[in-house]
């Protein structure tokens, strides 16, 4: 009769910011998944949230021992809790306010009572918005523009695209962006969405750091081991294809004070959340 053990190791729990749809993460982040489990020699298991909240919830309790999360979360979770930097994607970001082209909207100032589709309001990309938006005179009437939040990027595209809203907001890779009309005139820019179609980019902000690896403390042994193997990956072909598959360029180190631009974003759920007060530690792994 084989042996077993007295107690099977639970799995590490990978958690990841729901900035798409569970399916949609599930599916792209499922090789890095695999290659952690094979990297701590256990199995890891992926979970989402139904929002950003509930994700900082379940962090504030210590659930997970991984987490990826949107880069003015960092601050939340490493200044007031046991997570650490592990590393962040090699590509920067940029928030972009999307038009269709040939329409009657060609300013800011023209999206005065229109409708803008947009993530949910906690997210980077409304906040950026939201700080373009604030900052107009908008005559009454008609107002300004009205936000319709989705619960991630991939929804409000898909409200933009069937006509629901006017115009869209979203966050994209930075550095594929074409040139600021504040360094080229005023000619007009475009960009294609993921189905190829055209829009018009009215409006974008300056870059910020990628999407961020945290790791709870409770693994502080094996994070410098976990922090070299993954800012090396695109060394190897089969690190290669991984990073292919996640879509990131790369990992790189990341710094304390690349987020320090990001203080107080998220004031209202730190409120809610009591997150000032440090997350419980919970019990160290075996």
């Amino acid at each position: 009769m084989l042996s077993t053990p007295a107690q099977a190791q639970a799995p590490f729990t990978f958690g990841i910011q729901p900035f798409a749809s569970p399916p949609a993460l599930f599916t792209r982040y499922a090789p890095l998944r695999d290659w952690l489990g094979t990297e701590l020699g256990q199995p890891v298991q992926l979970e989402s949230a139904r929002d950003l909240p509930t994700l900082l919830e379940r962090s504030r309790e210590g659930r997970y021992d991984l987490v990826l999360v949107a880069p003015q979360v960092v601050p939340l979770l490493t200044e007031n809790g046991p997570y650490r930097l592990l590393a962040r994607s090699e590509e920067e970001l940029a928030m972009v306010l999307l038009v269709r082209p040939g329409g009657d909207i060609s300013s800011l100032a023209g999206l005065a009572g229109r409708s803008l589709a947009v993530p949910y309001k906690e997210s980077r990309a409304a906040t950026l918005a939201r700080s373009l938006t604030d900052a107009e005179d908008w005559p009454d009437p008609p107002g300004p523009p009205r936000y319709l939040h989705y619960h991630h990027n991939n929804a409000a595209v898909a409200a933009f695209q069937r006509g629901i809203a006017d115009a869209l907001v979203m966050i994209i890779e930075g550095n594929v962006l074409p040139v600021r009309p504040d360094m080229e005139g005023d000619r007009e820019r475009h960009m294609s969405l993921g189905d190829g179609s055209l829009v018009r980019i009215l409006a974008q902000s300056d870059r910020f750091p990628g999407l961020t690896l945290l790791v709870h403390k409770r693994l502080d042994s094996d994070t410098p081991r976990l922090h070299h193997r993954l800012i090396t990956l695109q060394q190897s072909p089969s690190g290669t294809a991984l990073l292919r598959h996640i879509g990131h360029r790369g990992f790189i180190a990341a710094h304390a004070g690349e987020y320090a631009a990001f203080q107080g974003a998220l004031d209202e759920l730190e409120a809610k959340f009591d997150l000032r007060t440090p997350i419980p530690a919970g019990n160290p792994t075996p």
